[in-house]
């Protein structure tokens, strides 16, 4: 019984905050990829091409949210501003790119892999925060062994 407490104590003394942080980073690079998979499944595929960039600028530099037209299915001309930005800009002028949109609002769209850069960052760095807090769980076990055995 006193082992068992000891392992709740090393595990409660900083770990589980360090693995509860990277759960969070993980949850939310996850929780993005499963709503684009949704999102995907229920809306409309069609194909757009990259018109234009706009730019965000600040004192770090500009990035560009690519501006997209497409037609819906029923032939109704759309322009699109990508909510995602990056610099270099992520598609050329000019550049076919498949775009998803709502059937009850067209002008509700995103580009197909828009900010899988973002999701895949949030799951990794996640990850690695999570392994760490369990590195640090083992060494705190392996010191409440040690010290027990003192």
């Amino acid at each position: 019984m006193n082992f068992m407490k000891r392992i709740v104590q090393s595990f409660l003394r900083g770990p589980i905050f360090i693995i509860l942080f990277g759960m969070i980073f993980f949850g939310i690079g996850g929780g993005l990829t499963y709503r684009q998979m949704v999102i995907q499944r229920n809306n409309i595929q069609v194909q757009g091409e990259v018109i234009a960039y706009t730019p965000n600028c600040d004192d770090d530099g500009c990035s560009y949210h690519s501006v997209v037209s497409y037609q819906t299915k029923d032939g109704i001309p759309i322009t699109y501003m990508s909510s995602f930005s990056s610099s270099p800009p992520a598609h050329e002028i000019g550049e076919t790119v498949t775009v998803f949109y709502s059937p009850d609002n067209p002008e509700d769209a995103f580009i197909k892999g828009e900010g899988i850069i973002f999701r895949i960052v949030f799951m990794i760095v996640g990850g690695v925060i999570i392994l760490v807090g369990f590195v640090f769980f083992s060494f705190n076990i392996r010191n409440s062994i040690l010290s027990e055995e003192e």
